[in-house]
C-alpha cells in the first residue's frame, strides 16, 4: 500500500505551491470543466518537449460497450477540441478494447507498456479489470489514470503513488450519502437492494446500506446478480416479494441499467420507490428508456442537469462532437482526465511517472464539471455527491438534475482511514453493517 508518510509530505509541498500560485483559480481561458490555467511563471519555466504516449484501455465491445466507448469519447473530445499538442508536447493515444475481461485487460496493459512503450495507461473501466491493471502498472513504474473505475481499493488497500482516480469516486463513497438521504429526507424506513455480484456492486451496496442503516433504516434483503445478466425478471419478482419501502439498484454501465428498468417497469412497479446508482441511470440508460423514466431518482458524483457554466459549456461541446447527445459520467470522466493531463503538461512540460500523478493531485477545482473537487493523500477524489431526478429539458433530451447536493464527500464513510482500512474488503458477506 502507498506510504501515507510520503503522501502527506508530498501534500504539504503541494499546499505550499498552491498558496504561492494563482494557477489554480478558475479562469475564463480554461476549457469547459477543465483544469485551471497555469500561472505565467509556471508556463515560462515549463520543461521538456516531445511526445507523451498514452495507452487507453476500455471495454468498447461486450456488455459494457456503451459505457466503454463513451469513456474513450470523453478523452477524444478534449484533444479534438483543444488540440493534441500542449506546450510542445504531442499526445499520442493508442486505444485497446478489453471487453470488460480482467485477463484481456491485463494482456492489453502488458502489450501497451512492453511493446508500445507508453508513458501512461488510462483506464480500464470495470472494477476487477482496473484492480488488475493498476497492480501491473505500479509494478513496472507506469502511471495509471482512472477516469471512471470505481473500485474502492484502487485508492485504499492497493493505493500507490502511480495510481490516481481522475474522474470518479469509489463505489462505497459515491453511494453512502444516498443511503443517508433515503433514510432522512427521502423518508424511507426499509430497503431491498439489487447489486452486481462483483467488487463494484459489493462496494456500491455497502456504501448505500451503511448510510441507510446508520440513519435508522432497515435493510430487509440484499440480492446479487452476475454481470452477464440480461433478463432481470426473476430479480424483480424477488424485489416484489421483499415488502420493502424502497428499492436500491447498483449496476455497472452499459446494458444492465436499461435491462433492469425494462423488467421493473414491465411488471408495473412504482418508480417513485426506486433509487439507482450512477451507472444504472447514466445517459446511455436515459437515451434507451426515453420519457417513461422522467422522475427516476439516482445517486451520482456527476449531474449533467446541474446549473453550472462549466457543465453547460462541456455539454454544448459534446453535443457538437456527438450529433446532439448529452454526456454522461463516462464521457465526463474521460474528458476531465484529458484536461488534467493537459494542465500538467502546460505547466511542467513533458513529465511522466510519479511526477505526472503528483502534479495531477495538486489541483483543486472550485467548479469543475463535477463541482468542487480535490484529491486526498491516497490519490482519490473528494467532492460532491448528487441525488438526481430525471427531467426533460427544452432541447428534448433527458437530464439528471440535482435535487440534493452533499459536498466534500471523502472515501472513508465517517471513519478514519486507519479504521476503514482495518475492516475486511466489501463482499456479499461483509457489507459493513453491525
Amino acid at each position: 500500500m502507498k506510504s501515507t508518510t510520503t503522501s502527506i509530505r508530498r501534500r504539504a509541498v503541494a499546499i505550499a505551491a498552491l498558496a504561492a500560485s494563482a494557477a489554480l483559480a478558475l479562469t475564463a481561458c480554461a476549457p469547459p470543466g477543465g483544469a485551471t490555467e497555469p500561472s505565467e511563471a509556471a508556463s515560462e519555466s515549463a520543461g521538456a518537449t516531445g511526445t507523451l504516449k498514452v495507452g487507453y484501455i476500455s471495454p468498447t465491445t461486450g456488455n459494457f460497450a456503451v459505457a466503454g466507448q463513451e469513456m474513450v469519447d470523453g478523452w477524444n473530445l478534449y484533444w479534438e477540441t483543444q488540440g493534441n499538442e500542449v506546450n510542445g508536447v504531442t499526445i499520442e493515444t493508442i486505444v485497446e478494447d478489453d471487453a470488460g475481461n480482467p485477463e484481456v485487460s491485463l494482456t492489453k496493459a502488458r502489450k501497451l507498456v512492453e511493446q508500445d512503450q507508453v508513458d501512461v495507461v488510462v483506464g480500464p473501466l470495470i472494477a476487477n479489470t482496473a484492480l488488475a491493471v493498476a497492480e501491473y502498472t505500479a509494478s513496472v513504474g507506469v502511471p495509471n489514470l482512472h477516469p471512471v473505475a470505481a473500485s474502492d481499493d484502487l485508492t485504499q488497500r492497493n493505493a500507490n503513488d502511480l495510481t490516481v482516480r481522475t474522474g470518479s469516486m469509489g463505489g462505497s463513497q459515491a453511494n453512502y450519502p444516498g443511503g443517508e438521504w433515503a433514510a432522512t429526507e427521502g423518508g424511507y424506513d426499509s430497503v431491498v437492494t439489487l447489486c452486481a455480484d462483483y467488487a463494484f456492486g459489493w462496494e456500491s451496496c455497502a456504501g448505500f446500506v451503511q448510510g441507510f442503516a446508520e440513519n435508522g433504516g432497515e435493510v430487509v434483503e440484499q440480492i446479487w446478480f452476475p454481470n452477464s445478466t440480461t433478463d432481470f425478471s426473476t430479480y424483480v419478482s424477488q424485489i416484489q416479494a421483499s415488502g420493502a419501502d424502497l428499492v436500491y439498484v447498483a449496476t455497472a454501465g452499459g446494458a444492465p441499467g436499461p435491462n433492469f428498468l425494462n423488467a421493473y417497469l414491465g411488471l408495473g412497479l412504482d418508480m417513485d420507490d426506486l433509487l439507482l446508482n450512477c451507472c444504472a441511470a447514466d445517459q446511455g440508460t436515459l437515451r434507451t428508456m426515453g420519457d417513461q423514466i422522467v422522475g427516476l431518482k439516482s445517486i451520482s458524483y456527476w449531474a449533467e442537469g446541474r446549473d453550472s457554466e462549466a457543465v453547460t459549456e462541456f455539454i454544448e461541446s459534446y453535443k457538437d462532437f456527438s450529433d446532439g447527445k448529452v454526456p454522461g459520467a463516462y464521457v465526463a470522466g474521460g474528458y476531465i482526465t484529458a484536461s488534467l493531463v493537459a494542465s500538467v503538461l502546460e505547466e511542467n512540460g513533458l513529465v511522466t511517472g510519479e511526477d505526472l500523478v503528483s502534479a495531477i493531485t495538486e489541483y483543486t477545482f472550485e467548479d469543475s464539471i463535477f463541482g468542487r473537487i480535490s484529491w486526498d493523500d491516497y490519490n482519490n477524489t473528494v467532492g460532491p455527491v448528487y441525488i438526481r431526478e430525471v427531467e426533460m429539458f427544452d432541447d428534448g433530451n433527458l437530464y439528471n438534475v440535482p435535487i440534493a447536493t452533499i459536498e466534500d464527500v471523502d472515501q472513508w464513510l465517517g471513519r478514519s482511514p486507519e479504521e476503514a482500512l482495518a475492516q475486511p474488503t466489501y463482499s456479499q458477506t461483509f457489507q459493513g453493517l453491525e
